[in-house]
């Protein structure tokens, strides 16, 4: 990919130095060597980034991951908060070391447990359900009447609004205790083998999910 390829309506993720997490944006105009790009978002409030602030663009495509460096050249608020950034003069590969930004939400999930040693070999797969506490690209937190165990493999299914859903293997990384015994578990999942297209389909629902928050003022 190639500064040239980079297009109206395109995802993108905003790295700041000092943040764990990429932001999520997408480019909604391109003018001479600029972009203009939606206001990043984290837990439902916008992320003030200012005039004269280096950022680096993260872009991806079907093939790679690529980041371009980038400075914040102004911020505008009409029809929507935006930022006007330098278009990046070069792109070069970049790895996921950091974490995915997460977005609280509330949606339905089921599984089954792969590698489950208490199941007898002619007892039929349990479907277990729960729901999310908050969704990333990478992973999951959720919570679940099903009793679970750290390192366990499981095939899950998070079923997302108005999109087919997301199939995948997870593998169960943290069980909180429960304080009470009618509680459910609090379960941290992550995602084990989740294709790319998987994952673009998850940002591209937090990115939208955001940008609803936005018009109606929340």
């Amino acid at each position: 990919m190639k500064p040239e390829d980079i297009k109206v309506n395109q995802l993108l993720e905003i790295e700041v130095e000092g943040e764990k997490q990429r932001l999520p944006s997408r480019v909604e105009e391109i003018k001479d060597n600029y972009l203009y790009i939606s206001m990043p978002m984290r837990k439902g409030a916008l992320v003030p980034l200012w005039p004269g602030q280096d950022i680096k663009l993260i872009f991806r495509d079907r093939y790679s991951i690529v980041g371009g460096n980038s400075k914040v050249v102004s911020r505008r608020r009409d029809p929507l908060p935006h930022l006007v950034v330098s278009k990046p003069d070069s792109l070069f590969p970049v790895n996921q070391k950091r974490e995915y930004v997460r977005l609280q939400v509330t949606l339905p999930v089921r599984f089954r447990i792969l590698n489950d040693e208490n199941k007898d070999e002619n007892q039929e797969d349990i479907i277990y359900q729960g729901t999310t506490i908050d969704i990333s690209a990478g992973g999951l937190l959720i919570n679940t009447r099903a009793f679970l165990q750290k390192d366990q493999l499981i095939e899950l299914e998070l079923q997302l609004p108005g999109q087919d859903s997301v199939y995948c293997k997870s593998r169960i990384i943290r069980v909180w205790d429960r304080k009470r015994e009618n509680d459910d578990f609090r379960v941290a999942i992550e995602f084990d083998n989740i294709t790319d297209r998987q994952k673009d389909k998850i940002f591209k629902f937090i990115f939208q999910k955001q940008r609803e928050w936005i018009k109606k003022g929340l």
